[in-house]
């Protein structure tokens, strides 16, 4: 038996977003020894498990040759990456600020300065530009026109040298520091300090060696200064009205993200000109999903039915402020859905695989629209689309729920509430490995690509980063709020050693959607470096014996403090069992209601008696490291 189960594993895997290309050439790795049981991710690492689940279930058929080559396809010519997030007739012009930002002379050939500076000025309508544009002039002409009003006349010159030497050394002080913070090589560059300097140029040449001219062009500067600040401040004011008066009417039609997931779109000239990549026929991202699935395994319209792996997806209800498990386990009131609202985010070939049961109830986003129930075998690719989204990028999926009244529930990334779940399918006494592949940036004085702890109990196996910046630093209280109990758990005995660490650079993954295409090829080999290390660790010297050791020493502790308890307060609980008489309300939770007391008393009793008689501990061999065994709400 021990030799059929070493043939099977789990696995999890971490969010990324892009950062998710680590994972196709890892799966590919593991499978060369491996059939997978479960699989389980959030965000982009849901994305990683749906795939690998369809690649298993078409296993005779290519499924994993096919998923080896979706690393080839997202390396191809024309960032099809980046295709893949395509805007709304609504959000195309937010898209193009979100698209220049990400622009790099080094890899896309674009000024992300310049791109920003287009999609900005598309951004808005001709009442704004109007207003930037007065006072981009007034900024322009500003220093010129005071230098030609001011009289300095009877001003004596102990005075004008004063002014001339606070504005001369003040002004380039304070320019200086603002525009070289950061140390950014584009800003030091001759060009652009130049262009910054257009409005002093008439001032510099009408200056003489007197004092009155030379405060006047000292003065002259503080105005460009001011007015420069103004503008800055007026663009800030006109960009963020604007956003706030469209979110705010257009927030839930866009259901809060710039990238639907379906629909058609068409890059244009001004796009291409913000860095948005041309069109050469990528689908769009939910549509390229659901091909992919379907492709991968074999069957159309692929449904968690049809796999042959235990698949879990992790998303995001930001409605009731907790997560979910995908596919849903039994609910209190049924999840409903509105085809409109699906049409959205999902192709439309998907939303007709859901039916049309009728549930009597009507859409609170579209009135006109019926509502239908959602049917328990659900799409996967409903669910991986329910669990990816990145929130602000990718729109989040609006489900309906009866509660008596028709309310909406908004399903965003799961990575808010797990960004690993590693945890899904562990169990006290476990049959085969659940692997899990990570993502975390490279520690300062460590060049390892990835990195896999050592099983050993006593060594640790917690992740550190370093923290110089402020960037770095809020960065790090995120990602503390968002995982530390995943992060808490990774580092346990049984299961740090059974989790492969893939290194990212500042570059590479994340929301970086142009990535070359050699780095893309980088990630995906660490990530074959990361499936190998795990199954030639697993597979050779009876590691796997030994996780199941490591495992069973941690139970067996749980086990003894769990007796401890049983023995210390049996009685209390023997005496409840017997004379506790069931409440009405809670009687519908037996399949044969009760009229009196507990129907299980003698049971319960005896299991407790059971429990007490287990040997004392703890005995000599357990880990150093003690968890807590706890009951905890299901997910």
């Amino acid at each position: 038996m021990a030799e059929e189960y070493d043939r099977y594993c789990d696995l999890t895997m971490r969010g990324g977003t892009t950062s998710g290309v680590v994972y196709p050439w890892a799966v590919v790795e593991l499978a060369r020894h491996y059939r997978f049981r479960s699989l389980g991710g959030a965000s982009a690492g849901a994305l990683g498990a749906a795939f690998t689940a369809a690649a298993e279930l078409g296993r005779d058929r290519g499924g994993f040759d096919k998923l080896h080559d979706v690393v080839d396809w997202l390396a191809g010519p024309g960032w099809p990456m980046a295709q893949l997030f395509q805007p709304s007739g609504h959000t195309r012009k937010l898209f193009r600020i979100v698209t220049a930002v990400m622009q790099r002379r080094e890899t896309t050939g674009r000024s992300p300065l310049t791109c920003l500076l287009l999609a900005l000025l598309g951004a808005i309508g001709w009442r704004a530009r109007a207003f930037l544009g007065l006072a981009l002039v007034l900024w322009l002409v500003g220093p010129t026109l005071w230098s030609r009003v001011v009289d300095w006349g009877a001003t004596p010159t102990w005075a004008l040298v004063t002014v001339t030497v606070v504005g001369l050394v003040g002004v380039p002080a304070v320019a200086g520091r603002l525009l070289l913070r950061g140390g950014d090589a584009w800003l030091r560059r001759a060009g652009t300090a130049l262009l910054l300097l257009v409005p002093l140029a008439p001032v510099a040449v009408a200056t003489r060696w007197s004092a009155a001219s030379l405060a006047t062009a000292a003065t002259a500067a503080v105005c460009w200064l001011v007015l420069g600040f103004a503008f800055v401040s007026a663009v800030a004011l006109t960009y963020g009205l604007g956003a706030k008066r469209f979110l705010d009417r257009m927030a839930s039609t866009i259901h809060f993200g710039l990238v639907p997931g379906t629909g058609r779109f068409e890059a244009n000239f001004w796009d291409r000109r913000c860095g948005v990549p041309r069109s050469t026929g990528v689908p769009p991202l939910s549509d390229w999903v659901a091909d992919r699935l379907d492709d991968l395994s074999g069957v159309a319209d692929l449904t968690f039915a049809d796999l042959n792996t235990n698949l879990v997806l992790m998303t995001t209800d930001l409605s009731e402020g907790r997560p979910y498990r995908l596919p849903f386990t039994e609910p209190v009131d049924p999840w409903l859905f509105c085809r409109t609202c699906l049409g959205t985010v999902l192709p439309g070939r998907i939303v007709d695989r859901l039916g049309t049961s009728p549930s009597g109830h009507r859409c609170p986003l579209h009135p006109e629209e019926p509502v239908h129930a959602l049917p328990r075998d659900l799409p996967v690719a409903l669910a991986v689309r329910m669990s990816m989204p990145l929130p602000g990028l990718i729109a989040a999926v609006p489900l309906v729920r009866a509660e008596p009244e028709p309310r909406v529930h908004w399903f965003s990334d799961g990575g808010i509430t797990s960004n690993f779940p590693i945890h899904f399918f562990d169990q006290l006494l476990p049959r085969w490995p659940t692997f899990g592949l990570s993502l975390q940036p490279y520690p300062p004085g460590d060049e390892r690509d990835v990195w896999l702890p050592e099983q050993d109990a006593s060594t640790s196996g917690a992740p550190w980063r370093g923290i110089g910046r402020v960037g770095q630093f809020a960065s790090a209280i995120l990602d503390t709020m968002l995982g530390w109990r995943d992060t808490m758990q990774s580092a346990l005995p049984g299961y740090r050693g059974r989790i492969a660490h893939v290194r990212v650079g500042a570059d590479e993954g994340g929301t970086n959607l142009f990535m070359r295409p050699e780095v893309i090829r980088a990630l995906a080999r660490r990530g074959e470096e990361a499936g190998r290390l795990l199954r030639t660790r697993f597979t050779e010297d009876a590691k796997t014996d030994r996780y199941r050791w490591i495992r069973m020493r941690l139970a067996m502790r749980e086990y003894q403090q769990l007796a401890e308890q049983a023995e210390q307060r049996g009685e209390l609980y023997r005496d409840l069992a017997a004379r506790y008489r069931v409440p009405e309300d809670l009687r519908d939770w037996f399949a044969v209601p009760p009229t009196g007391g507990d129907p299980y008393a003698r049971e319960i009793t005896l299991t407790l008696d059971a429990l007490g008689r287990l040997p004392k501990g703890p005995f000599d061999g357990a880990p150093p490291v003690d968890p807590d065994l706890r009951l905890t709400p299901p997910e």
